[in-house]
């Protein structure tokens, strides 16, 4: 049987070769984190005992044994409390852990030893990183590359930080935007281009929020920043087109889309300027142009208008005739739609009587109507449609000179019946009427202003 003599030796040795075990620095042949700067140990705290049990700390923590290092770092500390590389390691033992929060501690306690430490601004920088603090990480990676220029490597860094932070701050920018919240999509702009005064985009989406908030002009000296950055930026003019337009600023809106045309052309650029192309003719109609859809019963003189800016720019190609062609009117000299009526005539698609009359105060027929819609159809060169069953109208007889047009009409959708089974060809046609026709024979001979 042992003695209790014995056994107490055997326990103070067993002591013994684990002190010793635990004080043996390992050897490192590959780190577990490389990624650490190494914890120099200022000069005027190196060859203490702290400085000894410092470098310990440190091989255990790179060998991986991340609680004998935070053991480590805690006795240097203990023993020199203002031995502040050791307040690092103890930061970068819990960034080890996976607690970038708790890291900080450790970080900011060795930069109240020393404000330049770089390796606890390093380690702070990444902590803040852990944390998604990427404004502070970038001060604190900023300060280490002041402190010491020749971490190189380092600049990279800050400049994609910097960029990932300026896009997350535009991401907050444009979710706000999107959100209707225009004074914090406006102010968090603003800061971003602070940061960024050279982006130019970030004008073209300020302005855009400008826009939005019924603010034009500063919309519009946003957008001249960004051309300004860069003459070339298409989003910037077509968005001032979009706003001149909005203040019927045609000649600028113009220039706008050119200058976009210029830099950018394509099949929205070219439409945007057939549009406005559109509105600069409708401006320059007459009012009692846009009397006519209103109308109970559209006129002669109403429907030639409607025809003649219908259908401006294919009658020419259709007929080929120019505006010299001759057509005489001699009852219209002075009414207002006198131009379409001598287009009309000269395209045949309505007539004057024996007498040159044009009779522009008649009202028109849905018989006329039909008419009319045959002959443009005619000079499209789109042929009749036969019906599967000849129209049976219980108001127009087939021998009836009307009958033709009205069939054709009806079976290409072009006019509907009146009361399932009536055509009217006497029925006056109301100015809504005729716009509605128009624009149904419009898609027929695949033309649409």
């Amino acid at each position: 049987m042992t003695s209790p003599r014995a056994n107490f030796l055997v326990v103070v040795v067993c002591g013994q070769l684990l002190v010793a075990c635990s004080a043996r620095t390992p050897v490192i042949t590959a780190p577990v984190f490389p990624e650490f700067p190494f914890l120099t140990v200022p000069t005027e705290l190196a060859g203490t005992s702290s400085a000894v049990d410092h470098v310990r700390a440190w091989a255990f923590l790179q060998s991986g044994d991340v609680d004998s290092a935070a053991l480590g770092f805690a006795a240097a500390l203990r023993e020199t409390p203002e031995f502040y590389p050791s307040a690092a390691g103890l930061g970068f033992v819990e960034l080890a852990r996976g607690q970038p929060n708790v890291a900080l501690e450790g970080f900011d306690r060795a930069l109240v030893g020393l404000p330049t430490y770089v390796p606890a601004l390093l380690g702070r920088g990444e902590a803040l990183l852990g944390g998604g603090r990427i404004v502070e990480a970038i001060e604190s990676f900023s300060a280490a590359l002041e402190a010491d220029p020749g971490l190189s490597d380092l600049r990279p860094r800050i400049a994609e930080l910097e960029f990932n932070a300026l896009m997350e701050q535009v991401a907050l920018a444009r979710e706000a935007r999107e959100a209707g919240r225009l004074d914090l999509a406006r102010a968090t702009y603003e800061r971003v281009i602070a940061a960024s005064p050279e982006s130019g985009f970030l004008y073209v989406e300020l302005a855009d929020v400008e826009r939005r908030r019924e603010d034009p002009e500063a919309a519009l000296q946003r957008l001249e920043r960004a051309v300004t950055l860069d003459p070339n930026t298409v989003d910037a003019w077509m968005l001032m087109s979009e706003i001149y337009l909005e203040s019927d600023d045609l000649d600028r809106a113009e220039q706008a889309l050119l200058r976009a045309d210029a830099i950018a052309p394509g099949a929205d650029v070219t439409r945007r300027l057939e549009e406005l192309e559109a509105r600069r003719r409708a401006a320059e109609l007459p009012s009692d142009y846009w009397d006519i859809e209103r109308s109970e019963a559209v006129t002669r003189g109403q429907f030639a208008a409607l025809l003649g800016v219908q259908f401006e720019s294919v009658l020419p190609t259709l007929t080929g005739q120019s505006d010299e062609s001759a057509a005489i009117i001699t009852d219209a000299r002075e009414h207002w739609a006198y131009e379409w009526m001598i287009a009309m005539a000269r395209s045949g698609l309505m007539q004057t009587d024996v007498n040159y009359r044009f009779q522009p105060g008649r009202v028109v027929t849905r018989s006329q109507l039909a008419q009319v819609m045959v002959r443009m159809l005619r000079l499209a060169g789109v042929q009749p449609a036969t019906p599967v069953v000849p129209w049976r109208f219980s108001d127009l007889a087939p021998e009836h000179l009307g009958y033709p047009a009205a069939s054709e009409v009806v079976t290409a959708g072009l006019l509907t019946l009146v009361d399932s089974t009536a055509f009217r060809p006497e029925r006056t046609v109301a100015g809504s009427e005729a716009v509605a026709a128009l624009g149904q024979l419009g898609r027929a001979i695949g033309f649409e202003p």
